[in-house]
Order: C-alpha cells, then sequence, then structure tokens
C-alpha cells in the first residue's frame, strides 16, 4: 500500500495518506470500489485531523462507517460464501469484530465531547484496519473469486 508523506510546517500535525495500489486489489471490482472509498474516507479523516477538525469529522465518518459496513461487509460476504472461500468465516469474525470496535468507538465519541484524541484513535484503528484486513484477508477473498471465475 502506497502512502504519501505529506508537506507540512513544524507546528502542523502530518498524517500520514494512503493511495491505492495493486496489492491492495482484489481483482474483484466492486469489492476493489468499496476499499477505495474507505480509503477516501481515512484520508478525508487524516485531512481533518491535520486542520484540527478531526472531532467535527468523526460524525460524518462514523455514520459512513456504519453503512460501509452494512453494504461493503455483507456484498463481500457474500462473495467469498458464493464461491466456498476457505478464508469466509476469518473475513465474517473480522467484520464482526470491526463492528464491535467501532460500535465502542462510538460510544467513546459520544461521551467525550467530541475531542481530538478520540478522531486520532479511530484514525489509527482505521489505518490498521487498512493494512492488516485488506491486505491480509480481502486479497485472498480476490484470489479465491477469480479462481473460482476462471475454472467455472
Amino acid at each position: 500500500m502506497a502512502t504519501q508523506p505529506l508537506p507540512c510546517r513544524v507546528e502542523q500535525i502530518c498524517m500520514q495518506k494512503f493511495s491505492w495500489d495493486e496489492s491492495l486489489s482484489t481483482g474483484v471490482p466492486m469489492i476493489d470500489t468499496h476499499h477505495k472509498e474507505l480509503i477516501a474516507a481515512v484520508n478525508d479523516l487524516a485531512e481533518a485531523i491535520e486542520q484540527g477538525k478531526g472531532a467535527t469529522y468523526i460524525k460524518k465518518l462514523l455514520i459512513f462507517l456504519k453503512y460501509y459496513a452494512e453494504w461493503h461487509f455483507g456484498h463481500e460476504e457474500q462473495c467469498a460464501a458464493k464461491h466456498k472461500c476457505a478464508i469466509a468465516e476469518t473475513n465474517q469474525n473480522a467484520h464482526t469484530q470491526f463492528i464491535q470496535t467501532f460500535g465502542n468507538l462510538h460510544d467513546e465519541y459520544r461521551q467525550s465531547d467530541a475531542n481530538e484524541a478520540i478522531a486520532q484513535r479511530i484514525y489509527d484503528e482505521l489505518s490498521d484496519w487498512l493494512v492488516k484486513h485488506i491486505l491480509q484477508i480481502d486479497t485472498q477473498i480476490g484470489v479465491c473469486i477469480r479462481h473460482a471465475k476462471a475454472n467455472g
């Protein structure tokens, strides 16, 4: 996954940005499109944090994540099940953990008076998810799906 260093002044917070590259590709167009949307949301959060507006951006992001989890996870799990991917259960368990983690962070956000520290924690969790989940699990689902389609 490519990251872009950000030019910034010493007094600014500099956040890591993510960009799409082939290491993230599952080869399944709809899944890849969903992942690109998540990367954009993470980068938007990074920009908001840099501008000292992370806490205000979090509300919008948490709404996005709720819907993202519903439509993306559902689609991905259906594809994995349909093609009998060996990693399907691992993927589903990871999705369940993601929903629980972000549910807890949402609760923490509501109790925190929307401070910048919670914005940073959410950014850290999402960044970790991008690196670990997509690269380690979702790409395997893509291989399974492409293999199943090729062998018809």
